[in-house]
């Protein structure tokens, strides 16, 4: 067929050359009529291309043209005979031009047909890439060629060579090299080939001889090379088929193609995973290869009929060359069935088996294969009997099958003209890809997923309740899956503001009529940025599943809105949705335009004007809400704090110059200025409202306090401080006042403003105190009952502000009597002449419980209570401070302080004792203060370790005070019995309400008293009505009672103040059935064991070392193998009770010495 080809077009040309003579200069025809290429005529190739004979290889259809339209001009002909008039009318000047440059095209034409010749010896180059990890130097046939640097297209001609001399010996070529490809050297011959009947039986030799080798690996799952590999094997099938088809073999020796078939689909059906892979790639290869070349023949089909149909619409019909042409047409045809038919024989027999194979590559092959056949030959594959199994492996068990199907068919979608023929198939999977997106357990697939969807949409396929749905993976937990949304979520916005704006009247009339003037500054008018921000939390907020308060250390998961333990510092669903939107609503990246949002008042009217109506319709849409004031602050934060820290990051970039680097410090005090001169207003208009101060209190800690020194705006800063301390005075609010009691300790870090704040701070703490006297001057606060709810509420809010305050800033005044108390003391009670430390642990006598009081003054009194605990802890951590200063610099703790806080020590912990022993179950009351009194042990007890690293290499004097060990009291056996017993009560309650079953209690252990099972156990049986979610909510609660109790407790037995034998057994009865949080908290037990044995074999590594320290040394050994046989005894005690299971020790030895390396934290805490 390429001899009919040179042979022909040059004739074809010389025939037409004396009919156009006329129409063209004589000098022209000179150059070309040597050059048989349709390429070195540009002229000869357009013609070609309107007469629609594209198709180079048939050029006697083209003489037949030419012959049937001689005697009439075409429209060439025309071209050049309009063109000579043209040039005749030219001057003599211009008629040279295109002579002059006739030699400089022509020599481009030459340089250029050369210069490829030269550059294609170089491609070659690029096949030693092919060279994967498994060439053998040993192979020989297609194996050695393919993989040793060959180019693909050339093996492929040398093997129909080969198969021209024998037939037998080239198909069986084939097969091994499938083989060798799969790890396997047993060969095939010609006889095996002779009789395919009996294929199946030998590939099954062939592969129990293989599987005798256990042979793990084969070459396309290699770590190196598999994926050079498996692209060398896959085109060199593809080139194989295209050169079979070429030459005529694909439809004049079918047998060629089913023999093949024979062999590679029994191989593809194969137990053996290594022929089973290979064999199926190789297959997939060759269906791709018919497929391109089934696409090949319908086009070269539609070329000839449209030639047909041409020709017969002519004037004077060529009935030869139509006839010609049909005939051409019904050869097409013929072969196209002969493929067509050998495709649909490689889908039933490969395919249909190999896309649910049970290993997830088959999988992923076929699924990327399926998907190349849609692109590549949709006449046979774009149907719904095709694209249906993409749809159903959407529901692979696999992740990574699930993420290439949605690969898939984002090309699929993306393509536009597809679209139409995809509508089925979206309204039969839609639902499932809204599932993935949404609840897939891979953030990788939901990501992909979400790009997919983002297509439909622009497609105009998804339902409103899809947009809903994946517009609430904005607050999706994996940043993947929020980045992933952040344009599907943008332009759910845009479409709710272009909405709104239509409405008023389109956009360039509201720009007109809200032209600003230039006496208006950035909040005196509305502007239409003003509504794109309403429409962005009115979507947020729309997307906001929380319809409940939830406690603070509850927080709700996207995107199925379980619930979970909140970690401390995280920031909100809202500031992380507003870091995903930020590059991409520009709305969100100037603070000053969502202040001037803030602080615009909605409620003014609007002045005379021209745009008054348009103004206010603009005004009212752009009202915002309470709640949307406090997403909008909580936005700004978050935006705030992302520009300041990008503007941080490209600072520490080395790549910067030093002009860049200058512009960019320039940048940040502009930030920090601008923020100044906005968080005092915003604070004066939104300090009111709980939610909203906290954001605005947040946002103060992103200012640069360096700013106010260097604008010496030291009123200012005072304003600013005032404002804070303000919101701590006049809040009651938790929050409120953690984030204003954070904000005084971020002024108290810069040495600038020291002075100043510790001043601030003093007269803070003597308005409190102040206030506290005067509540408790003249009652009893230790008796539950007696205060009227007003006096109660008072003193409560005070105790909690002393709480909180004396967190951060040293709680010494409260041992300090205040002066206006201390004059006249014979005219006052005794209790009013006392620091207001004592009055605060009288109030925790109020614990005993009465039943006389109604339920809101109950819990009103057990709030007084808790704040009451969590001051005396705070104390107590500031008073061990000072002891440890003390001790560790070896100076002596003055006696009267000493003994102050010692009987203060043991006051509060017998008040914490009769509130553990007076309330039973798990009472929240009776949880915190067990966990206090094991912190005030704890801290005190490691004044040992400080005192035995403050001492160590220093020569012990006999004048050192060591009085200071009267603090250091171990927890006594009553203690550590209702420490347990609560212990107890929590993990019951925790397994109530999680359905678990807890381990039977030890015979040894005491008696527990049926009081201490929770109270709301039975109730809540009782209400069958409860919803799933609260049980959640309080399962969760119940979970972090219970770490939180026992993390304590690990934490006082790692101090040594609690006995480890007892209170291992107790804690690792139930450890495996209370979950792995549980699990963890008491796998640190296993810290002591193993840091006492490293620090054994160090002290015994360093004794040789100086004789003077050998009896220090060799007592501390004995004490710690003393240790060690003692933790010995209880790791075998615990083994006996833990899941009955004898390797438990082991296990845990296993975890201590991963947590070794974080006792030190531990008890550092």
């Amino acid at each position: 067929m390429s001899a009919t080809v040179v042979s022909s077009q040059p004739a074809d040309i010389s025939s037409s050359a004396p009919r156009r003579k006329s129409g063209r200069v004589s000098k022209k025809p000179e150059p070309f009529a040597p050059a048989p290429s349709p390429a070195s005529n540009g002229k000869r190739k357009r013609n070609l291309e309107t007469n629609g004979d594209v198709d180079m290889d048939e050029p006697s259809d083209e003489q037949e043209e030419s012959e049937s339209s001689e005697g009439e001009p075409d429209e060439e002909e025309l071209r050049e005979r309009r063109r000579k008039k043209k040039n005749t009318t030219k001057p003599k000047g211009s008629a040279k031009k295109p002579a002059a440059k006739k030699p400089k095209t022509n020599g481009e034409s030459v340089t250029l047909a050369i210069r490829p010749a030269t550059a294609k010896p170089k491609r070659p180059r690029k096949a030693p890439i092919r060279k994967s990890a498994f060439a053998d130097e040993n192979a020989d046939g297609l194996y050695a060629e393919i993989f040793r640097g060959s180019r693909l297209d050339d093996v492929a001609a040398q093997w129909i060579t080969s198969f021209r001399e024998h037939e037998a010996n080239a198909v069986a070529e084939i097969v091994n090299f499938v083989l060798r490809s799969a790890g396997c050297d047993i060969k095939i011959d010609q006889n095996d080939i002779d009789d395919p009947d009996n294929a199946p039986n030998k590939l099954g030799e062939i592969q129990d001889d293989y599987q005798a080798q256990n042979v793990s690996e084969y070459p396309l799952i290699a770590k190196r090379g598999g994926g050079t590999f498996k692209s060398a094997l896959h085109g060199f099938f593809i080139s194989l088929i295209q050169t079979v088809a070429q030459t005529g073999l694909l439809y004049e020796n079918t047998e060629l193609i089913e023999n093949i078939q024979v062999w590679i689909s029994t191989m593809s059906s194969a137990p053996n995973r290594p022929f089973r892979h290979t064999s199926t790639v190789v297959s997939l290869a060759i269906t791709s290869a018919l497929s391109r070349v089934a696409r090949d023949i319908v086009e070269n089909s539609a070329k000839k009929i449209r030639q047909s149909e041409t020709e017969s619409k002519k004037a004077r019909v060529n009935k030869g060359r139509v006839s010609a042409v049909n005939k051409e047409v019904e050869e097409l045809n013929k072969k196209l069935e002969l493929v067509n038919a050998s495709i649909s024989d490689w889908f039933d027999t490969v395919f249909v088996h190999r896309y649910r194979d049970v290993d997830p590559k088959i999988r992923v092959d076929c699924v990327e294969a399926l998907a190349d056949w849609v692109i590549t030959y949709p006449d046979n594959f774009f149907d719904g009997s095709h694209l249906r199994y993409l749809g159903w492996v959407l529901s692979d068990t696999h992740a990574a099958v699930r993420l290439e199907v949605i690969k898939q068919l984002h090309k699929l979608f993306g393509d536009q003209e597809k679209l139409a023929g995809l509508k089925t198939f979206t309204e039969r999977f839609r639902p499932r890809i809204v599932e993935m997106a949404t609840r897939d357990a891979d953030s990788n697939v939901r990501a992909a997923a979400v790009d997919l969807l983002d297509v439909l949409r622009e497609a105009g396929f998804l339902e409103p309740d899809d947009i809903d749905s994946i517009g609430k993976l904005i607050y999706d937990a994996e940043p993947k899956v929020r980045n992933a949304v952040v344009g599907f979520f943008a332009e759910t916005v845009s479409s709710a503001y272009d909405l709104q704006i239509d409405d008023m009247g389109g956009e360039e009339a509201l720009e007109d009529a809200l032209s600003p003037s230039e006496e208006d500054d950035e909040f005196s008018r509305p502007r239409l940025e003003w509504l794109k921000l309403k429409c962005l939390v009115e979507q947020l907020l729309a997307y906001d599943a929380e319809e409940a308060e939830l406690p603070s250390q509850i927080e709700r998961l996207p995107p199925l809105g379980e619930l979970g333990l909140a970690a401390a510092g995280i920031d909100s669903r809202f500031a992380l949705a507003a870091q995903a939107l930020f590059d991409q609503i520009p709305e969100i990246q100037t603070s000053q335009l969502l202040a001037g949002y803030l602080l615009y008042d909605h409620s003014q009217t609007v002045q005379d004007g021209a745009g008054e109506e348009v103004e206010t319709m603009l005004r009212q849409n752009c009202k915002v809400e309470e709640r949307e004031e406090v997403v909008l602050l909580d936005i700004l934060n978050s935006t705030a704090k992302l520009h300041l820290e990008r503007l941080e990051e490209d600072l520490k970039d080395k790549r910067k110059s030093k002009a860049q680097r200058q512009e960019l410090q320039n940048e940040q005090a502009e930030a920090s200025k601008r923020l100044s001169a906005l968080v005092p207003q915003l604070l004066k208009k939104f300090g009111a409202v709980p939610d909203a101060a906290t954001h605005c209190l947040r946002l103060e800690r992103l200012l640069n306090l360096d700013v106010y020194q260097e604008l010496r705006q030291t009123a200012s800063f005072t304003a600013l401080l005032d404002d804070v301390i303000k919101q701590f005075q006049t809040h009651h609010d938790e929050r409120v006042l953690e984030q204003a009691a954070a904000n005084i300790l971020f002024t108290q870090g810069h040495e600038e403003w020291r002075d100043t704040v510790d001043a601030k701070v003093q007269t803070l703490w003597d308005d409190l105190l102040d206030t506290f006297n005067a509540l408790r001057r003249g009652r009893d606060i230790s008796k539950r009952g007696d205060l009227s709810s007003n006096i109660l509420t008072g003193i409560s809010n005070i105790v909690q502000k002393i709480a909180i305050l004396a967190r951060g800033q040293d709680a010494a005044i409260l041992d300090k009597i205040p002066a206006s108390l201390s004059k006249g003391k014979s005219k006052k009670k005794a209790s009013d002449t006392t620091p207001p430390i004592t009055s605060i642990l009288q109030i925790l006598d109020r614990a005993s419980i009465t039943d006389d009081l109604e339920p809101e003054l109950d819990a009103a009194e057990d709030r007084l209570i808790g704040h009451a605990i969590n001051s005396m802890l705070a104390y107590f951590l500031w008073k061990f401070k000072f002891c440890q200063k003390q001790v560790a610099s070896n100076t002596a703790i003055p006696d009267d302080e000493l003994e102050n806080i010692a009987e203060r020590r043991d006051v509060c912990v017998m008040a914490l004792m009769q509130i553990m022993q007076s309330r039973k179950g798990a009472d929240e009351l009776r949880m915190e203060a067990a966990g206090v009194l094991l912190e005030i042990h704890t801290v005190f007890f490691s004044l040992k370790r400080v005192n035995d690293a403050g001492t160590k290499g220093k020569k012990q004097s006999g004048d050192i005070n060591d009085d200071w060990e009267a603090l250091c009291r171990e927890i006594d056996g009553d203690t550590t019995k209702t420490l347990l017993q609560i212990l107890t009560a929590a993990e019951s309650n925790l397994a109530k309400r999680t359905r678990k079953r807890l381990e039977e209690p030890d015979v040894d252990d005491d008696p527990i008293d049926p009081d201490d099972e929770p109270e709301s156990s039975d109730e809540e049986e009782e209400v069958d009505e409860q919803i799933a979610e609260d049980k959640q909510l309080r399962a969760l609660l119940a979970e972090k009672q219970l770490c939180s109790l026992g993390g304590k407790l690990v934490r006082a037995v790692l101090a040594g103040t609690l006995e480890p034998s007892v209170v291992r057994k107790r804690m690792e009865r139930n450890k495996a059935k209370l979950g792995n949080a549980w699990k963890e908290v008491v796998g640190y037990l296993d810290v002591q064991k193993s840091s006492k044995k490293a620090a054994a074999k160090t002290k015994t590594a360093k004794e040789p070392k100086k004789a003077e320290k050998s009896k220090e040394i060799v007592v501390e050994d004995d004490e710690d193998e003393n240790e060690e046989e003692q933790g010995d005894e209880d790791e075998d005690m615990a083994d006996e009770h833990v899941n009955g299971e004898a390797n438990g020790g082991e296990e845990e030895h296993g975890d201590a010495e991963r947590r070794s390396a974080e006792a030190e934290s531990v008890l550092g805490d």
